[in-house]
């Protein structure tokens, strides 16, 4: 198992800040496998976008480095007594690259702008907790002003929420939610698309921009610019070869994600690292198909996989991931999985055996699990099938679709157990635990239940951290006792750093965060 410390750690030499480092040193490149085609956050659509706008752009609210809201350019909130109203006051202080004040006005228009149906934003449902927020977005709702959010004056937003939502304030953090300077974008529905253009407000502005690379310098006008100790940031997309070798040559100090160790030379190897992200990797049943709507051969199948022959990320026995937030400390250090079930395969046998007996069966009849196209997913289900057929005699094979074809079948209810896997998409619990249920679009397992349901309802109402994570935890122990997934492993990222580079981290979605970052 991973240290999972890391998370919050530098991932550096430990020792003091030299004092003395000169802003030449104070420089940081971070190795990408692609640039942005635009600096608009509300499309910051994958880890390497959303760090760079993580830099060049502040919402209301940001997480610290242990995942806690601390006030951003909202200098303080009040929340009314129902839960459901939010009002901001803004920094004053607080201006553009342009230097344009920020103002209310600019989150009302960029969000009314990201819900906006012609913006087609894939990110647009993370607003939907605003009051008539969905409902513009699908085009129900014709007129903007009756959404839920609007400037009172330069310095004071009110949202308004169609019910009490516990994270909300979580969810301020997402790149969605950021401001854009509304005045640049009406007149320019290209600003974000050109270095000469883009309008930014966070902690670095943009120097330069061009094929291969982005960078952008300390920006003196942020309200917290005293915390900011990196001069330069710069991104580096390589032109030829790997981020491997750009790390190996000395073209970039760090790099997350899709880094291979095994091409490292052993010094550069002393710099890598496995960091655990927010995503579970999972086989789903469609619990409505005999024999698999029979719970007890649903959890023999759980229990009898070998999860160490699989050769990816850490093993899975509940759905929330490592990387989440819970109340002070990770929720999967608060509620662990091995709580939920083990690998027993005496057991297995056990189960699978009654499990037969009560659909009227003697033997479980062969069947395939669907995955999609790709080497990986095939040599986890032979893994899999493997641990299936050693543990309990059975026998199964896969099918290999589009992921478009898996998604259909998975969503018509044409499959016996399928390959699925989910990220979270801000950092609390209920991005994960809200999949199953019945209200979710994403739920294609033919499984519901209103007691889980109702936990999550109660998770939303509560204002108690500590009330609220055991509610989740309920609820994922309903999902798991009812074995509607079969989980895996949850997903790790691979953080290649050098070794005088402090506070630094990843964030829950795998992005790196380096606002607070120096070097030793």
């Amino acid at each position: 198992m991973l240290v999972l410390s890391m998370v919050l750690l530098s991932c550096s030499a430990f020792g003091a800040v030299n004092a003395e480092a000169s802003s030449a040193q104070q420089t940081l490149r971070i190795g990408v496998a692609a640039l942005p085609d635009s600096l608009d956050p509300a499309l910051a659509y994958d880890v390497d976008s959303s760090a760079i706008a993580n830099g060049l752009f502040e919402g209301l609210v940001r997480l610290n480095e242990k995942g806690e809201v601390i006030p951003a350019m909202a200098k303080f909130w009040k929340i009314s007594a129902d839960g459901r109203t939010y009002t901001f006051t803004l920094r004053s202080s607080a201006k553009w690259s342009n230097k344009q004040p920020v103002s209310a006005w600019d989150f009302e228009y960029a969000w009314k702008r990201a819900l906006a149906p012609d913006s087609a934003n894939a990110y647009a449902f993370k607003l939907f907790m605003i009051a008539n927020a969905q409902k513009y977005n699908q085009g129900a709702l014709k007129d903007a002003s009756n959404v839920g959010v609007r400037a009172l004056n330069s310095y004071t937003l009110q949202v308004t929420l169609k019910e009490k939502t516990s994270y909300f304030l979580r969810l301020l953090a997402e790149d969605v939610y950021k401001p854009v300077n509304a005045k640049i974008a009406k007149a320019n529905p290209y600003w974000s698309l050109a270095a000469s253009t883009v309008v930014t407000n966070g902690p670095f502005k943009l120097k330069k921009w061009d094929d291969n690379r982005i960078s952008a310098v300390r920006n003196p006008d942020y309200y917290a610019s005293k915390e900011i100790r990196l001069a330069e940031v710069t991104f580096v997309q390589p032109a030829t070869g790997s981020l491997e070798n750009a790390y190996s040559n000395k073209q970039i100090d760090l790099a997350a994600g899709n880094v291979d160790p095994s091409t490292l030379s052993s010094a550069d190897a002393h710099d890598w690292q496995s960091v655990p992200i927010a995503s579970t990797y999972f086989y789903q049943f469609n619990t409505t198909q005999p024999p698999f709507n029979n719970a007890k051969i649903r959890k023999a199948l759980a229990m009898a996989v070998e999860r160490d022959t699989i050769r990816y990320g850490n093993p899975g026995f509940g759905f929330v991931s490592w990387g989440i937030q819970g109340d002070g400390e990770f929720y999967r250090s608060q509620f662990a999985d091995s709580t939920y079930f083990q690998e027993d395969a005496a057991q297995a046998r056990e189960l699978l055996k009654e499990g037969l007996k009560e659909e009227g069966l003697t033997e479980l009849p062969e069947f395939s699990i669907i995955i999609n196209d790709l080497a990986s997913h095939a040599e986890i289900a032979e893994d899999v099938i493997a641990s299936w057929e050693k543990n309990l005699g059975i026998t199964a094979t896969y099918e290999s679709q589009s992921f478009g074809e898996l998604l259909e079948n998975r969503k018509h209810l044409d499959y016996s157990i399928a390959r699925a896997g989910w990220g979270a998409d801000y950092n609390d619990p209920s991005s994960f635990l809200e999949y199953f249920a019945s209200w979710s679009p994403d739920n294609d397992s033919g499984w519901s239940d209103p007691t889980y349901d109702g936990y999550l309802k109660q998770a939303r109402q509560t204002s108690d951290p500590t009330i609220q994570m055991h509610l989740y935890a309920q609820a994922e122990k309903l999902l798991m006792d009812q074995m509607v997934i079969l989980p895996l492993y949850y997903y790790v990222s691979n953080l290649l750093m050098r070794s005088d580079v402090a506070n630094v981290n990843l964030n829950y979605d795998g992005s790196i965060s380096y606002t607070r970052g120096y070097r030793t």
